[in-house]
């Protein structure tokens, strides 16, 4: 009696650390994925800023700037902050 209820915790505890384990992996291989397309947007950024031509350089800060603001809201929707700022306004 023992030994079974002993081997049905073991049993749900085992599967509860592998889809805690499965849960952390998918989320790392989520933001290393968002990492990595944020990386590729800003590279034409970069060579447009780094550029000789200075109506280039002065299109580049404007790009930048949108382009910040852009990752900095992608950041928070990605992290719940966002949503928890959404819900206070809205709820209260």
């Amino acid at each position: 009696m023992y030994l079974s209820n002993f081997l049905e915790t073991m049993r749900n505890y085992t599967s509860s650390s592998s889809l805690t384990g499965l849960i952390s992996r998918s989320t790392d291989i989520i933001v290393g994925i968002s990492a990595f397309i944020i990386a590729i947007l800003w590279i034409p950024i970069a060579f447009s800023f780094f550029s000789a031509d200075e109506q280039r350089k002065y299109q580049s800060y404007g790009r930048a700037k949108n382009a910040a603001i852009g990752t900095l809201i992608y950041v928070l929707a990605i992290s719940g902050t966002l949503f928890a700022i959404f819900k206070y306004i809205a709820v209260g």
